[in-house]
């Protein structure tokens, strides 16, 4: 029974873990996906702004406006990039104390486990302490009741 409540407490642990794992490679996905989308997004706005400002006029130096923009996007990119590396080390890192914190409460759980069934050891051995000196308490009480019944024997009929 007890090796069943260990283990059936472990594999809930594990399942935790588990699907907290499941969570954190979904939003890694999910977040590579989303940069992904604002990459081309802000492919596509460098590409617009290039197309007008060429459309606006030749006066306009369309090169250093290219430049300017591709400089700007590709630091947005950047910093975006930055920001979803920070965000999915700090998703590992809560993952990584969470699945920590699952261990030592399944640590002390089992701990735990075996601390009540230490006591319900002594608890079971005192009881059959106890029981042992109720048996010996009644074995001594019908011994008392069997000499009073060959004293009344004796009395009443004889040997």
């Amino acid at each position: 029974m007890e090796n069943n409540d260990k283990a059936a407490a472990t594999e809930q642990v594990q399942a935790a873990k588990a699907t907290a794992a499941e969570k954190l490679e979904s939003f890694k996905t999910e977040a590579g996906q989303h940069f992904d989308a604002a990459a081309t997004q802000l492919d596509e706005m460098k590409d617009k702004l290039v197309a007008q400002a060429k459309e606006f006029g030749k006066d306009i130096d369309i090169d250093g406006l290219q430049a300017k923009a591709t400089e700007h996007f590709e630091a947005a990119k950047a910093a975006t990039a930055e920001n979803l590396a920070s965000l999915q080390a700090q998703a590992e890192t809560a993952f990584a104390a969470a699945s920590k914190k699952a261990d030592e409460l399944s640590d002390v759980a089992e701990d735990k486990f075996d601390e009540m069934k230490a006591e319900a050891a002594v608890q079971l051995a005192a009881a059959q302490v106890k029981l042992d000196e109720l048996k010996a308490e009644a074995a001594l009480q019908i011994e008392v009741a069997k000499e009073k019944a060959k004293g009344l024997w004796t009395q009443l009929f004889g040997e």
